[in-house]
C-alpha cells in the first residue's frame, strides 16, 4: 500500500481530501456570467476549519509526494479559499493562513497567496499594526519564511517564488522593526543571500536588494552588512536618513553617484510626456541623490558625472535646445529663467531639484570653480532659476499657500538652496548667488526687506507661543540671513533694528522651542522607511533640528560682521551695540552651551567670537583647566625669556597640540629636575624669545578647555601662533571663518592619548578584579593579564579621590598598577567616561530586547559595580551617569529587578536597592507566586511590598 510522510496511507489521505471538498464547498459560489466558480464566505467559524482542513490535507506530502494527483487536482480550490480568507483580514484567522501560505510548497497556492498576505500586511493600519505582530510572532510567521528562504536553491523552486518570499519578508521588517533581529542575526541566510545578490539574474538581485534595504532600516543590521562588506547595501542610503549612513556611501562611492546622475539626466533622450513608471524612477533617483545632504567624496563624482547638466533637463523641458552661451547679460539671462519657471514643467520634482544643488553648494570645497570643466554656465542657470523662484516667495509673503504642498515645499527648498550657495565655501558660487539675488531684488529690494522685518518683530511682540505661519517664517528668516550677507542690505536691516528683532526672536525661540513644529515643507520631510528605522545613534543634520534658530543666527552673525565693519555707521552702532551686547552674548553663550542642534550652536560659537569668546565649553574641558591650573599635575616646564613660566603635560599636549612637544620626546630633551615630595620629573624646555608668553598662555588654555577668552591687542599674535601649531579649530575662530554646513561641534579628543602611538606617555595601569581572561590581547603591550594603560594627570582631573592619593606619598601613590574593584566590562566603561565624559550605553533596541536575562544581568552588573566604587572614590556625575543608565534598564526589563536588588545589597548601595524595587513594584504579584522572592532577605521583601502597595495606591 502506499505511504505518504509520517506513515499516512492512501486511504488517510483520501479522507483528508473528502474533508477538504466538504469544508470548501462551503464557500463556493457560482457567478452568472463566468465560467469558474468563486469562494466566497465571510463566516469566521467557517473560514477557521478551512484553513485547518487544508492545513491538515497538506501536512500528509512530503516534498517528495508534493505532485502527487490529489494536490494538483486541488491546487487552485485552495489558492482560491485562501487568497480570500487572506483578503477578509480578519486578524483570527489570517495567523492560521499565514502559517498555512508559508508552509506550502506548491508553486501554483503558494504564490498567489504569498502575494495576497503580503497585499494584506501593507495594508494593515497603524492601529492595527500591534495586534497583527501578535498573529505574526504567535504564528512563528517570519522564522517560517526565513526558514523557506534558507531552503532555497537554484532549480528547486523558481526564482519568482523566491521574490514573492522576499518581498513578503522584505514588507514585514519594513512595518514591524522587532522583526529584523530575526533575519540579520540568521548567520546562514546572510551568506546565502550575499551568494544569490552575486547571481546574474536579475530578479534574484532585486528581491535580495530589498531585503538588504530594510535590513538596513536597523542600526545593528547595517552595521552587520556593513563589516560584512556587502556591496549591495548601498541601497539602504535611500531610506536610512543618517549621516553614518557614509559609510555605506563610501564603499561604492563613485558608480552610485554615475547611476544616479544617468538615471536622472537620461529620460530626456526621449519625447513625448514622462510615464508613471518613469516618473517614479526620476523621484527615487532624486531620493538618492539627497545623500548631497552629507559631506564625503561621493560630492566630487556629483560634479565628475555633470550633475548640472542632469538638474537642468528636471527644470528646462527640451533643455538641449536651450543655449545658455548667447546671453549678453544677467537681465537677458534672468528674463529666460523666468519663462522657464512659468512653464513649470515637472513641479513635483522641482523641490528636490533645489535641495540637491544647495546641498552641493554647501559641501563643495574654495577651490570648487577649479573642477567644474566648462559646467559653469548650466550651474550659473540653476542659481539663477533658484533665486528667482526664492524672490518670487518673499514676494508672495502673506500669500504663500501652506496646502499647496507642491508649490509649498518649492518655496522652502528654494529658499533653502539660495542660502547654502550664498554661504557656500566656493567663492564662485556664493558671489554668483548674492550678485544674481541682489540684481533681481533691484528697487523692490528695500520694500521686501521691509516686510521681512515687520513680520519677524510681530512674532515676539504678539504674545503668542506658536509661529502663525510656518512657511512664511521659514522663508522671512532664510530672506534675512541671504540679504543680510549683501552690504547695501546689510545696512538697511540694521537701520530697520534688525539685529535687535533677530535677537529678541531667538529669545522667543528659546522660550518656546516645544511649541515649535518642523520647519520643512517638503512632500518627502520622512518617507515611510525613515519613520521605520530603530537602533540607529542618529545625527542631527544641521537644516532638521532647530532650523529657525539657525536661520536667524546666520542673520545676526552677518549683521554683527557688516556693524563692526561698517565706516558710515561705527558710530552709531557703538552706541546702540552697548545697550545690546550682554544682552546677546549671555543669549548666544546659552544656546552655545545648551543641547540644540550643531549648526545653531556652531554659528552662537561664531558671532561670539566678535566679542573674545572663542571655542565651546566642555565638561571635560573644565576638568582639564583644573590640571593645568594644579602645578603639582605637571610634567613638563616652559620657560619664557622673560623669565616666567608655565607648567603643563606631555600627554595633554601630545593629544591637542603636539608641536609644542620637543622634536624628540622620547629622550627627554632639556634638563630633567627631581621634586622630592611626589618623586615625580618635570622636564624644563626654554622657549624661543620671539613667543610671545601671553598668546602662548592663550594657546593652553585652549588647548585644555577647548575654550579662550582673548583681547583684541593678543588677536594677531595669537593667530600667528594658532597657524603656526596647526590649530586649525582656533585658528578658524580667530579669523572669523563661517563654520562649514554640516560640521560638527569640535571635541576634545583625548582617546588618542592611548593609542600606540602615544603609549610612551602611560604612567599608570589599571587593573581589573577579572584576571582569567583567555582572550585577551592587549594593542599596547605583551601582557596577556587584563588591564589598561592610563595617565595619572587625566585620572586625576576626574577624580579627587585618586588626586589625594597620587599625591599622599603612601606607597599606593609610587606604583605603576592601581587595582580598581570592577569586572573588565566594569573598567573599559570607566576608562571611556574618564576620556570622554562618556559613560558607554549598553547594548540598545533590538540587540537589547533579544539578550537572555543572564546577558542583561552581565552588562547590568558593570554599571552597579560602577556606582559603588563611586561612592568611594567619590565622584557624583559618574554615580549620576550610572544610576542613569541603571534605572533605565529596569525600566525595559522589569525582570532584573531582584537580581538588581541582590547585588546592590551586597555593595550596601540603599538608594540603589529602592530604585530597583519601585520597578519591581508592578509585578510584585507575580515575583511573589513565582517564588523568585523567597531568595531575598525578609528586609528586602518587605521594601517591594512597600513599593508595590504604594504602586498600587497611586492607580498603578
Amino acid at each position: 500500500m502506499a505511504t505518504s510522510k509520517g506513515g499516512n496511507t492512501t486511504t488517510h489521505i483520501n479522507t483528508l481530501h473528502h474533508r477538504l471538498y466538504h469544508a470548501l464547498n462551503l464557500g463556493f459560489r457560482r457567478v452568472c456570467d463566468e465560467k469558474e466558480k468563486k469562494w466566497e464566505c465571510t463566516d469566521i467559524e467557517i473560514q477557521r476549519h478551512v484553513v485547518k482542513s487544508i492545513s491538515a490535507f497538506l501536512d500528509c506530502f512530503s516534498k517528495g509526494t508534493s505532485n502527487h494527483r490529489l494536490i494538483k487536482d486541488s491546487v487552485s480550490d485552495i489558492a482560491k479559499a485562501l487568497v480570500f480568507i487572506l483578503g477578509y483580514k480578519n486578524r483570527a484567522v489570517v495567523g492560521l493562513a499565514a502559517n498555512v501560505v508559508i508552509s506550502i510548497q506548491q508553486l501554483e497556492v503558494s504564490l498567489p497567496c504569498a502575494v495576497a498576505l503580503n497585499g494584506v500586511l501593507l495594508n494593515v493600519r497603524e492601529t492595527k499594526e500591534k495586534d497583527v505582530w501578535r498573529v505574526l510572532e504567535d504564528g512563528k510567521v517570519v522564522v517560517s519564511v526565513v526558514g523557506n528562504l534558507q531552503n532555497f536553491s537554484e532549480g528547486s523552486v523558481s526564482v519568482e517564488w523566491f521574490q514573492e518570499m522576499a518581498l513578503l519578508l522584505s514588507t514585514v521588517m519594513l512595518k514591524w522593526p522587532q522583526s529584523r533581529y530575526i533575519v540579520w542575526n540568521n548567520s546562514s541566510l546572510m551568506v546565502m543571500l550575499e551568494s544569490i545578490s552575486q547571481k546574474p539574474d536579475m530578479g534574484l538581485r532585486v528581491a535580495t536588494l530589498k531585503l538588504y534595504s530594510s535590513l538596513a532600516l536597523c542600526g545593528h543590521g547595517a552595521s552587520e552588512l556593513l563589516d560584512n562588506g556587502k556591496p549591495m547595501v548601498k541601497a539602504s542610503t535611500k531610506t536610512c536618513g543618517n549621516r553614518e549612513c557614509l559609510k555605506m556611501i563610501n564603499i561604492c562611492s563613485e558608480p552610485l553617484v554615475k547611476a544616479t546622475v544617468r538615471t536622472m539626466g537620461k529620460w530626456f533622450l526621449s519625447s513625448g510626456k514622462l510615464e508613471q513608471d518613469q516618473m517614479s524612477l526620476l523621484v527615487e533617483t532624486c531620493k538618492l541623490a539627497l545623500i548631497t545632504r552629507w559631506e564625503g567624496k561621493h560630492h566630487i563624482y556629483f560634479w565628475k558625472y555633470r550633475i548640472s547638466e542632469a538638474l537642468l533637463s528636471l527644470v528646462v523641458e527640451n533643455f538641449r535646445s536651450l543655449s545658455l552661451d548667447g546671453y549678453a547679460s544677467l537681465e537677458e539671462e534672468i528674463s529666460v529663467a523666468e519663462k522657464v519657471l512659468n512653464a513649470n514643467f515637472l513641479p513635483s520634482l522641482r523641490s528636490y531639484v533645489w535641495d540637491i544643488i544647495g546641498f552641493l553648494a554647501a559641501h563643495c570645497e574654495e577651490e570648487f570653480d577649479s573642477i567644474l570643466r566648462g559646467d559653469e554656465l548650466r550651474l550659473n542657470f540653476l542659481v539663477t532659476c533658484a533665486c528667482l523662484t526664492f524672490s518670487r516667495s518673499v514676494q508672495k509673503g502673506y500669500q504663500i499657500c501652506q496646502n499647496d504642498i507642491i508649490s509649498a515645499s518649492q518655496s522652502e527648498s528654494a529658499s533653502r538652496a539660495v542660502l547654502m550657495m550664498i554661504y557656500s565655501p566656493s567663492e564662485f558660487i556664493s558671489s554668483r548667488a548674492r550678485v544674481t539675488l541682489s540684481f533681481i531684488l533691484g528697487e523692490d529690494g528695500e520694500q521686501n526687506l521691509n516686510s521681512l522685518v515687520n513680520f519677524l518683530s510681530y512674532i515676539p511682540s504678539s504674545g503668542s507661543f506658536v509661529l502663525p505661519n510656518v512657511l512664511q517664517t521659514t522663508v522671512c528668516l532664510v530672506g534675512l540671513a541671504c540679504y543680510s550677507s549683501i552690504p547695501q542690505y546689510a545696512s538697511f536691516i540694521l537701520r530697520k533694528q534688525g539685529l535687535e528683532i533677530l535677537l529678541s526672536f531667538c529669545s522667543w525661540y528659546q522660550r518656546n522651542r516645544n511649541n515649535i513644529g518642523a520647519s520643512s515643507f517638503t512632500p518627502y520631510p520622512q518617507s515611510i522607511a525613515e519613520k521605520r528605522i530603530c537602533c540607529w545613534a542618529c545625527m542631527e543634520d544641521w537644516d532638521n533640528k532647530d532650523a529657525f534658530l539657525l536661520y536667524s543666527l546666520l542673520a545676526l552673525a552677518e549683521l554683527v560682521n557688516h556693524s563692526l565693519n561698517e565706516q558710515n555707521h561705527a558710530e552709531e552702532f557703538s552706541l546702540k551695540r552697548e545697550k545690546v551686547k550682554d544682552r546677546l552674548c549671555n543669549t548666544l553663550q546659552e544656546i552655545r552651551d545648551a543641547t540644540y542642534g550643531s549648526g545653531p550652536r556652531w554659528y552662537a560659537a561664531h558671532i561670539l567670537s566678535y566679542f573674545g569668546y572663542y571655542g565651546f565649553q566642555h565638561k571635560l574641558g573644565k576638568r582639564l583647566m583644573g590640571a593645568y591650573e594644579d602645578e603639582k599635575c605637571s610634567d613638563m616646564r616652559l620657560l619664557f625669556s622673560n623669565g616666567n613660566s608655565v607648567s603643563v603635560n606631555k600627554i595633554i599636549l601630545a593629544v591637542r597640540c603636539p608641536t609644542l612637544l620637543p622634536p624628540e620626546e622620547g629622550t627627554h630633551n632639556g634638563s630633567i629636575i627631581s621634586t622630592e615630595k611626589s618623586q615625580r620629573t618635570v622636564q624644563e624646555i626654554r622657549m624661543s624669545a620671539n613667543v610671545d608668553t601671553l598668546a602662548l598662555v592663550k594657546l593652553l588654555e585652549f588647548s585644555y578647555s577647548g575654550y579662550v577668552e582673548v583681547e583684541s591687542t593678543t588677536l594677531k599674535k595669537l593667530k600667528t601662533l594658532a597657524r603656526h601649531c596647526k590649530s586649525k579649530v582656533l585658528l578658524q575662530m580667530l579669523c572669523r571663518r563661517r563654520p562649514k554646513w554640516g560640521s560638527s561641534i569640535p571635541r576634545i579628543d583625548l582617546p588618542l592619548a592611548l593609542t600606540p602611538k602615544l603609549i610612551h606617555f602611560s604612567d599608570i595601569i589599571l587593573v581589573p578584579q577579572e584576571t582569567n581572561m583567555a582572550s585577551f590581547n592587549c594593542r599596547l603591550c605583551s601582557s596577556t593579564s587584563p588591564h589598561a594603560h592610563s595617565h595619572r594627570v587625566i585620572l586625576s582631573s576626574g577624580c579627587e579621590y585618586l588626586r589625594a592619593l597620587f599625591r599622599s606619598g603612601m606607597q599606593e601613590s609610587h606604583l605603576d598598577r592601581l587595582n580598581v574593584p570592577v569586572s573588565w566590562l566594569g573598567l573599559t566603561k570607566l576608562v571611556n567616561w574618564f576620556y570622554c565624559d562618556e559613560l558607554p550605553n549598553p547594548p540598545s533596541g533590538c540587540k537589547w530586547n533579544n539578550m537572555d536575562t543572564e546577558a542583561k544581568l552581565h552588562e547590568l552588573q558593570a554599571y552597579v559595580e560602577i556606582y559603588s566604587l563611586t561612592e568611594w572614590w567619590i565622584m557624583e556625575d559618574l554615580q549620576n551617569d550610572c544610576a542613569r543608565v541603571i534605572l533605565s534598564c529596569l525600566e525595559s526589563a522589569r525582570e532584573l529587578s531582584i537580581k538588581t536588588i541582590e547585588l546592590a545589597a551586597s555593595f550596601s548601595m540603599w538608594k540603589l536597592v529602592e530604585a530597583a524595587a519601585d520597578h519591581a513594584a508592578p509585578i510584585y504579584h507575580q515575583l511573589r507566586d513565582s517564588g523568585e522572592l523567597d531568595e531575598l532577605d525578609d528586609e528586602l521583601v518587605n521594601l517591594i511590598r512597600t513599593a508595590a502597595v504604594q504602586f498600587s495606591q497611586q492607580g498603578g
